[in-house]
């Protein structure tokens, strides 16, 4: 089984001298430190230092700005048992997380499970794959990591869905087994019932990287209104409701997700009564609610990454100051506030000194109650911090 594309195997040479980072385990090499190449996307690269050095093999992209990804480190050539090695390792680690209440996981993370671009989620016998850009679906051979997957015996995959992103005209293929229902895929998470569409969803069909943020909502949020900003398919929502919340609120701007934040809390036969789905733009949402006044003892405001590149990153902050800062000002004096982000270019202190900031802007103190991150399934290398990119803090909020 060949697992890789190594036909064509060229030379890269770095024109500044990072080695010191790529021996301490950062797999990532940016296009300003190396040498440009005319070779195919995802051609397996040998990577030299400025004296000579073999630093790193692994695959080259022509078409981003990550020019280089770390596959093995030293003069060791990539083979095919060390790819089954590893995904073995990356099963073995996280297996004990499949439960008779858990039935989703993340199986593969990229670089923090040595396979760099490589992403697989599992939901219930349906492993959706997704590579990371043109180069790595050039390099990784996609069918051969499906085939692998239906003969292992430790998760139960019945189906491998490749997923592109869902603004390519083909959006994905069944790569192996059978899927019978892609478009309402329903699964559970810490007992909690879930439904989504595959095929059209965001990421790979369902957030799970926050399956331990909306878990601890639930344990807190008995006899508390909550209102969930950006809240897209209402996972924080359902797991609130299922805790007792006296009433819930959901906001997303697009209508096919506040839909399937209905169908999630009406799945989980919670009362209708008790949810508030509102299509609508978050911010123009707390912009009315501060008119009208309303708070809620509980604000959950999880946006969209606001920096996809390190570019973006001090308007970034910007735009997270505002919207938190707004967003504090709709809790009730004493009530609690969730802030998180996504984004890999805003560090844990930089989030920390956002939230700070918010909290000066909307006149209110803050209590830190808890900060987590993203959980186990997602683990990510020492060395590359960048993903670690999950932030999650709640704060009691006061007035005075």
């Amino acid at each position: 089984m060949k697992y890789f594309e190594s036909a064509k195997v060229v030379r890269l040479k770095l024109v500044r001298d990072v080695s010191k980072h790529i021996k301490r385990g950062n797999p990532w090499v940016f296009a300003d430190v190396v040498e440009k190449l005319k070779v195919p996307d995802g051609s397996y690269a040998i990577l030299s230092g400025t004296k000579g050095e073999v630093l790193a093999h692994g695959f080259y992209s022509t078409s981003t700005n990550l020019a280089f990804r770390v596959v093995t480190l030293g003069d060791k050539k990539l083979s095919d048992d060390t790819v089954v090695r590893r995904i073995r390792r990356a099963i073995d680690n996280k297996k004990h997380l499949l439960t008779l209440e858990n039935k989703c996981l993340r199986v593969l993370n990229g670089e923090g499970d040595e396979l760099p671009g490589v992403v697989a989620d599992f939901y219930d016998g349906v492993l959706v794959l997704k590579l990371d850009g043109t180069a790595a679906e050039a390099f990784w051979k996609k069918e051969a990591i499906a085939e692998y997957f239906m003969e292992q015996e430790v998760i139960p995959v019945s189906c491998v869905y490749f997923k592109r992103k869902n603004k390519e005209e083909e959006k994905g293929l069944i790569l192996a087994g059978k899927c019978d229902n892609l478009t309402d895929l329903e699964f559970l998470e810490h007992g909690v019932k879930f439904r989504t569409n595959i095929i059209d969803a965001a990421k790979t069909g369902f957030f799970l990287d926050q399956r331990e943020n909306r878990n601890f909502i639930r344990s807190v949020a008995k006899d508390h209104t909550l209102l969930n900003l950006f809240g897209y398919t209402g996972g924080f929502s359902v797991y609130a409701g299922l805790g007792g919340a006296k009433h819930v609120t959901t906001v997303d701007i697009a209508p096919h997700a506040i839909k399937a934040s209905s169908l999630n809390w009406d799945i989980n036969l919670l009362s209708p009564e008790l949810h508030n789905a509102v299509c609508e733009d978050a911010f123009a949402f707390v912009e009315n609610a501060q008119k009208e006044k309303k708070t809620w003892d509980i604000v959950i405001t999880d946006p969209p990454s606001f920096a996809p590149n390190q570019k973006a990153r001090e308007t970034a902050k910007e735009a997270y100051i505002k919207i938190f800062a707004d967003s504090l000002k709709l809790v009730r004096d004493g009530g609690f506030f969730a802030a998180s982000s996504c984004s890999g270019h805003i560090s844990f202190d930089e989030f920390m000194e956002i939230v700070q900031e918010a909290l000066s802007k909307s006149r209110r103190r803050g209590k830190v109650m808890l900060v987590k991150g993203q959980p186990e399934d997602h683990p990510f290398p020492m060395a590359l911090t960048e993903m670690r990119y999950l932030k999650f803090v709640y704060l009691q909020t006061f007035r005075d």
